[in-house]
């Protein structure tokens, strides 16, 4: 369809054939003439408390004289720009009627850009992902330009070349983390950002320095409370060796290991005898005798020396 020559710019140029300007001949100056030669006659210093009256229907009769000046005025304006105002909703309905035809022609135009766009889109992804070995996220990096028709396919391409080898590179620099590359890896691809990325890995290194030392901390003062435990036990050791035998205990403990008096027959009952001592120790030794010979039934006397 050729619709070149159905409506040109030059069709749209108006023509006035025919404009009266300046013509309206009215007795408007006389009556602002005639108004400025009457108004001193109604200076409020013309008026007081005798005439109020007076100033009452003066001021009802200026009012009302204003308002039917004004009211011709709108009238004969009406009236005169009535040939303008059908010239003004012509001229109006015409352009109405232009814009709503190119609104449809747009829709049409734009169907087309975007169909050319999604072809566009579907042949940069298609580059695009036969070389993404690393699987980044065709929409982190594209970009709307590449759409346009002044953007040819070879500097797309070139683009994204640029893009794959930024990124390569970039992921070289973090496998100098070491232990840290999957979990900073996985990190740059979800934000693409290396100076990022560094700066987590660098929090990373920093959390696990914490956490060596404090590990560290612990096992210190662990052994230190182990070594100290085994101090006080060899210490205890020590003291125990070092303290003189007591006879009594011993004595305590053998008459501990025989069966006691009272669990033997009446025809095993042991002989009594009485044998007197003099003993040379310490008081608490002394105590414990008098306990132990309390503890087994021995009686004793206590002999005044």
């Amino acid at each position: 369809m050729n619709t070149q020559l159905a409506i040109q710019e030059s069709d749209l140029e108006l023509v006035v054939s025919e404009k009266t300007l300046g013509s309206l001949t009215t007795n408007a100056k006389q009556i602002r003439d005639m108004v400025k030669a009457a108004l001193p006659m109604y200076d409020i210093s013309n008026y007081n408390d005798e005439n109020i009256d007076q100033a009452k229907k003066d001021k009802a009769a200026l009012n009302k004289a204003a308002k039917a000046l004004n009211a011709k005025r709108l009238e004969i304006e009406k009236e005169f720009m009535k040939p303008f105002g059908e010239f003004k909703d012509v001229v109006t309905e015409t352009v109405k009627l232009i814009g709503e035809c190119s609104a449809k022609i747009d829709t049409v135009v734009k169907q087309n850009e975007q169909q050319y766009k999604d072809r566009k889109k579907a042949t940069i992804k298609t580059y695009f992902d036969g070389l993404n070995v690393n699987l980044v996220d065709f929409n982190k990096v594209f970009k709307s330009e590449w759409l346009n028709k002044s953007a040819s396919m070879k500097s797309v391409c070139n683009d994204i070349d640029a893009i794959f080898a930024k990124i390569e590179n970039e992921l070289s620099t973090l496998k100098g983390f070491g232990e840290d590359f999957d979990v900073l890896r996985t990190y740059y691809m979800d934000m693409l950002n290396i100076t990022s990325t560094i700066q987590y890995a660098n929090r990373l290194k920093e959390q696990r320095e914490r956490a060596k030392a404090a590990e560290e901390a612990r096992i210190k003062a662990e052994q230190e409370r182990n070594a100290a435990e085994e101090a006080r036990k060899a210490s205890e050791v020590e003291q125990v060796k070092s303290r003189p035998i007591n006879p009594f205990a011993m004595a305590g403990q053998k008459a501990n290991e025989q069966p006691p008096f009272i669990n033997q027959p009446e025809a095993q009952q042991p002989e009594l005898l009485t044998r007197a001592f003099k003993v040379t120790t310490t008081r608490g030794n002394i105590i414990a005798l008098g306990d132990f010979m309390n503890e087994r039934g021995i009686d004793f006397d206590k002999i005044e020396l």
